[in-house]
């Protein structure tokens, strides 16, 4: 561990610079939005900090959608282009957790997606402490806590006076040593007072949903709930517009196109989202969910029910994205109330004959 100031973490960038391409949290237009940083010294603003997540996640620095898998050309195919290795500032502790699901669905095991694969691969993260929380902010109730774990290279933690550095990797202890040689251990006073601000807004997150606390295993309200009504309610003020799964960070079905490109053809991926009325269609034309309603409890069971079954994790991190982006005011934290509070086995649909 390393005690830094402000002008540390700009000399910390610098050196992450003249090595990756890097992007950090920027403002624009009065907002702050995860942004790629020039290359001039000059002309490059230092990292801002961004008190919890961004509105953007971290998924599209190496999930693109409309990214180049392939080319087949008379000489045979050739792999799609890997971006130059990236280094990211401000990747909070719900952002690890989402990578890391994605990770285990894109990387570790047998059917690897090469694309993911090369670009984690060459990625540097340099993660950081929630300071303050959004009304939207709910990782507590998956009993997550708003700072960094695992999964980064560095960690930042905001203190008086400046940052706690501490490495998370082998990799991250070798760039702290070549930036901040100089750097000095913090002091019991410096880490005490983090751990002071941990708890303190880890208590307030907790706090903020505690209207929507939960007794019950998420698995276990949605699975009783799977055949009645209540899907019907729930769903009544979604407008199918996918916001929800675009600004995802775990989200990751995608579409695969191919089109003619000069003698050869290019493929190429597209997200895709399990709200959208052809999700699933079958090459008849028929669909499993033709419903929307189907296709939001589908998403609920996915994300809380399958996939903890076949990964062992819970594809959702509490970052609140969801929340802020729909367009029908649907808040995930009050659905997943109101399936374990509203049970009424008298509306268990019969099955039809």
């Amino acid at each position: 561990m390393r005690f830094v100031a402000s002008d540390g973490v700009v000399r910390l960038a610098d050196a992450l610079a003249s090595q990756f391409d890097l992007f950090a949290p920027r403002e624009v237009d009065g907002k702050l939005v995860l942004a790629r940083l020039s290359e001039a010294v000059g002309d490059r603003p230092p990292p801002a900090w961004n008190a919890f997540r961004l509105p953007d996640s971290l998924k599209p620095l190496w999930f693109q959608s409309g990214k180049i898998l392939s080319r087949w050309t008379r000489d045979g195919p050739v792999p799609g282009p890997v971006p130059r290795p990236r280094a990211v500032f401000g990747a909070k502790a719900c952002d690890l957790r989402a990578l890391a699901i994605l990770d285990r669905v894109l990387r570790e095991h047998d059917f690897k997606e090469p694309a993911w694969c090369a670009a984690r691969e060459q990625n540097f993260i340099v993660a950081g402490d929630c300071s303050d929380a959004a009304p939207s902010c709910f990782c507590t109730m998956f009993g997550e806590q708003p700072w960094p774990r695992d999964g980064y290279d560095l960690s930042l933690s905001p203190v008086d006076g400046g940052f706690i550095l501490v490495a998370g990797s082998e990799r991250g202890q070798e760039v702290l040593e070549a930036a901040l040689p100089d750097a000095p251990p913090p002091t019991r006073a410096q880490t005490a007072e983090r751990d002071e601000i941990r708890a303190a807004l880890q208590e307030r997150i907790i706090a903020q949903n505690e209207q929507y606390a939960t007794h019950d295993p998420f698995e276990t309200s949605i699975e009783k709930q799977l055949r009645t009504r209540i899907w019907g309610r729930l769903a009544a003020t979604c407008v199918e517009c996918n916001a929800c799964n675009i600004v995802c960070p775990t989200c990751h079905c995608f579409l695969l196109f191919d089109r003619a490109e000069g003698a050869g053809a290019v493929r190429f991926s597209q997200w895709d989202s399990c709200f959208h009325a052809g999700y699933a269609r079958m090459a008849g034309g028929g669909t499993p969910r033709l419903q929307l309603v189907e296709r939001f409890k589908n998403h609920y069971f996915h994300k809380f029910v399958s996939f903890p079954r076949n990964w062992g994790m819970t594809a959702c991190t509490g970052c609140g994205r969801c929340i802020d982006a729909c367009m029908g005011r649907i808040d995930k934290r009050a659905c997943l109330r109101r399936l374990e509070t509203e049970w009424m086995p008298s509306e268990v649909l019969a099955d039809v004959e």
